[in-house]
């Protein structure tokens, strides 16, 4: 009996420690990010892959998390994006954020880059009251995606040009297929043989 009652106190003990280490743990971390920085970004694109807790980079290095986001109820071709800040990340006000893909999974986070030395700070720079908001740009994937047709277009009249020449080279060559003479002509007659060349087909010839 004695020892049942020392089992059961040392298990309230334990229980008790870890709720202890539980409730130290999210003091702690409340308290890490008591001074981060509520910023709000517009982006005018999809931000298909991008989640709540991903990752904000200010060049490469991790200055904070997204922490909301939801269709612009005023604009609704735009994407209202709230991310948390470490206080002391540089964020002046010629920063800007864009989409960046991470790797080939598909995943994507926010860059934030710019921020020169002499611009002041954002936040200083902010009305009292009023979230700061980081303009966005274009991010390079919608930059591609918006000049593909154009390149398509390219390619396309390239590729019309090429059967024409295609297209030309195989009427002469059969021409000479079937008057190989027009080869011997003195240079004297090139032009009667330019003609010749450039002349269409008879339909007897057609017909063979």
């Amino acid at each position: 009996m004695e020892t049942d009652k020392h089992y059961f106190v040392e298990g309230l003990f334990i229980i008790g420690f870890l709720l202890a280490l539980a409730l130290f743990s999210v003091w702690l971390v409340s308290t890490g990010h008591r001074d981060d920085v509520l910023y709000r970004i517009h982006f005018a694109e999809s931000v298909s892959g991008l989640a709540l807790g991903d990752p904000v980079k200010y060049r490469g290095v991790d200055v904070g998390t997204v922490k909301a986001m939801a269709i612009d109820t005023a604009r609704p071709d735009l994407v209202q994006v709230d991310v948390r800040l470490r206080k002391d990340a540089p964020v002046k006000t010629d920063t800007k954020a864009s989409l960046k893909l991470k790797g080939i999974t598909g995943t994507v986070f926010i860059e934030l880059s710019g921020g020169g030395a002499d611009a002041p700070s954002l936040l200083a720079a902010t009305p009292e009251g009023q979230i700061p908001e980081i303009p966005a740009e274009k991010s390079s994937l919608a930059t591609i995606l918006d000049e593909l047709p154009k390149v398509i277009a390219k390619f396309s009249a390239i590729e019309d040009k090429t059967n024409k020449v295609v297209a030309d080279v195989g009427g002469l060559t059969g021409r000479l297929k079937e008057n190989p003479s027009l080869l011997l002509w003195p240079s004297k007659d090139s032009k009667d043989k330019e003609k010749a060349l450039a002349a269409p087909r008879d339909k007897t010839s057609a017909k063979r």
